[in-house]
């Protein structure tokens, strides 16, 4: 018994120094995001209260941009190498031309320390979403080795469902609706949309079942027919006092035998 809990006791302390160990690198990463993204935090901020819907307008204004650009693209109708060439493009001249209009336009007099908080906040977010990444390929990489067959099926029944939706559906609405939805996430995640919707669901279906219970027939008799014993009527079965004899009569054809018998 001693052993079993000397092992528990190893396991516990293990998991613990391994806990302690990711939070300290989370929190390297942490600092490493803010040296390298100090450029960048006024327009990250803004960007970050966006897809975190602060404002009750925020989900439409995501819809709204998101619609504009799509349509632009359809109206377009470029070729694909055009596309991703055009996009690439956009990529390098806001990676070249933004910073120098932060430095022009916001200066440092402007930050304050409840912005501080929410960089650091923001800059927490993305290390966790960059280590959960990183264990998610590490899991693949494992079952990869421990596990090759059902790391074969899993992806081919992945990326067969994937090459299904894109040749039975659009791919620029498809496309739009991969966007929109990846847009959206940080709000519902933020606004808890999900437990909201369920628990409306599940009041929904409580009020539900307490009306049908309440609407159910009673078995109790109603006032409006009642039924006493006086109303009950007895039917007396009238038999015959006198037993009535009845003769059947039994007779032979070819002795001359007749035969009665009397009951």
């Amino acid at each position: 018994m001693s052993t079993g809990a000397g092992d528990s006791f190893v396991t516990s302390t293990t998991v613990m120094k391994k806990s302690h160990i990711k939070s300290d690198e989370i929190k390297q990463r942490t600092g490493e995001l803010k040296q390298s993204l100090a450029i960048w935090r006024n327009i990250l901020l803004p960007l970050n209260n966006l897809l975190e819907w602060e404002h009750k307008y925020d989900p439409m204004v995501i819809f709204g941009i998101i619609t504009f650009i799509f349509i632009f693209i359809l109206q377009a109708n470029p070729p694909v190498l055009t596309l991703v060439s055009c996009v690439v493009l956009v990529f390098v001249l806001i990676d070249l031309l933004v910073p120098i209009a932060i430095r022009v336009l916001f200066k440092n007099d402007h930050w304050t320390s409840a912005k501080e908080a929410k960089f650091t906040r923001l800059c927490e977010r993305i290390a966790n979403f960059e280590e959960h990444i990183k264990k998610l390929c590490e899991s693949a990489l494992k079952m990869r080795k421990e596990r090759p067959l059902m790391y074969l099926m899993i992806g081919a029944i992945f990326l067969a469902f994937i090459a299904y939706c894109g040749q039975r559906i659009d791919n620029l609405l498809l496309s739009y609706l991969t966007t929109l939805t990846t847009c959206l996430i940080p709000g519902i995640r933020n606004r808890q949309v999900i437990p909201f919707m369920r628990q409306q669901i599940v009041d929904f279906w409580n009020n539900k079942k307490s009306s049908n219970s309440s609407q159910a027939p009673n078995v109790s008799v109603s006032s409006s027919n009642p039924v006493s014993i006086s109303s009950i009527r007895t039917t007396a079965v009238v038999r015959p006092t006198s037993y009535q004899p009845t003769h059947t009569l039994y007779s032979t054809t070819s002795y001359g035998i007749n035969k009665s018998k009397a009951q």
